[in-house]
């Protein structure tokens, strides 16, 4: 599991004072860097999105920090599912799904390397956790 602390800014904020529901993908995207950048070595693959999926369970307001926790659900031959979830003191705030596809010079899906498939297995959980 990776986990990332963001601090919300005030530009983030919508009208009715809580984070606005677009910054959402942002941050997700953010706490990833980590991961993607694995992908993006000299000789390695560029990554696709192929869906992405964002459920808002409360409000996140200005402070405390978030908790972003990302988790490797899937690994298949060339793509990989990420589960990610947004946590604001304690309680989960949001989560998100995120389907990547490993894409080969030819612009089409390609086997995930087998340096990154072992990236992303360190990062994986099992579906009963």
């Amino acid at each position: 599991m990776l986990t990332s602390t963001i601090y919300p800014r005030i530009d983030d904020l919508g009208p009715a004072g809580h984070v606005h529901n677009t910054v959402l993908p942002s941050w997700f995207q953010q706490a990833r860097g980590a991961l993607l950048a694995e992908f993006f070595k000299p000789n390695a693959l560029p990554l696709m999105v192929k869906e992405y999926t964002v459920t808002f369970h409360r409000e996140i307001v200005m402070s405390p920090p978030i908790t972003i926790q990302i988790q490797v659900q899937n690994v298949g031959n060339s793509s990989f599912t990420l589960h990610e979830q947004a946590f604001q003191d304690g309680r989960l705030s949001a989560e998100s799904t995120v389907v990547y596809i490993n894409v080969g010079p030819d612009h089409r899906p390609a086997p995930i390397p087998p340096a990154q498939r072992e990236f992303l297995a360190t990062h994986q959980v099992s579906m009963a956790e």
